[in-house]
């Protein structure tokens, strides 16, 4: 199995890393994304069967919901992971409560990364690619740190600070990866000609494979993190002096 210790890893590495974590605990993670994803599913199906409203509206009402449960999605991943990549056990059911809480500051911090990638885009496109870079860790820190919207914001820029090409990389490669496999599962949907059967196909494939995301997006955080603030020597160091380890937010507050 691929090594999955806490320690820098380059960009190919960080995405085997996530595979790696995916495959230990696959269920979990499938699992938190089903939970996510139902809402989704259901105002699809309904929306559309319904036939009252419009293709713009129904897109814009679908699209607001699937935005709004992949990132509560992506969170339950992100803390999920970061248990076990920390060498705890895998718990849904603690990863899910302690992310409820924040629902509104991963809402808040969504809403203001989706105007930055707005303006990025009216900058010749290329600046939705810094935006992407610079503010990868918000909602890891949000959700990892306990950190206000603010302080998520001004702590990715600080994690991405020399690091945005290798950050930029990881992120291409492994959505890269997703969307050559959603491709596939959309051709094979759209040979049914069935609008259900594509929907269910192409929603199940998303809650087997967005995982690999959000746990890409965890293992950036704390590769940036490691590369920056030795955070593998002082989680080291803290199991040799026989405490408990470094809690995750506890470098950042002293750097």
């Amino acid at each position: 199995m691929t090594d999955v210790r806490l320690r820098a890893r380059s960009v190919s590495e960080l995405v085997d890393a996530a595979f790696a974590l995916y495959r230990r605990d696959s269920s979990q993670y499938i699992l938190v994304m089903a939970v996510a994803t139902i809402p989704q599913l259901v105002s699809r199906l309904f929306l559309r069967s319904d036939g009252t409203m419009g293709l713009g509206l129904f897109a814009l009402v679908t699209g607001l919901i699937s935005s709004f449960t992949f990132m509560i999605g992506s969170a339950a991943i992100v803390k999920l992971g970061s248990e076990v990549y920390l060498g705890e056990q895998a718990d849904f059911s603690h990863a899910v409560g302690s992310v409820i809480p924040k629902v509104f500051a991963l809402l808040w911090a969504g809403f203001l990364k989706a105007i930055l990638y707005a303006i990025g885009f009216l900058v010749f496109f290329v600046g939705e690619f810094y935006v992407a870079a610079r503010f990868f860790a918000v909602a890891a820190v949000i959700v990892l740190e306990d950190g206000a919207v603010g302080e998520a914001f001004s702590r990715s820029s600080a994690l991405s600070d020399g690091r945005k090409r290798h950050i930029l990389n990881t992120l291409l490669l492994v959505w890269i990866i997703y969307f050559l496999l959603s491709v596939c599962v959309s051709l094979v949907a759209n040979i049914t000609r069935s609008m259900v059967v594509t929907i269910v196909l192409t929603t199940a494939f998303q809650i087997v494979a967005y995982p690999i995301i959000g746990l890409t997006d965890m293992l950036l955080y704390y590769d940036c993190r490691i590369r920056g603030e030795g955070y593998d020597i002082e989680r080291m160091a803290a199991a040799m002096d026989g405490g408990p380890g470094t809690a995750p937010g506890a470098a950042g507050a002293t750097t």
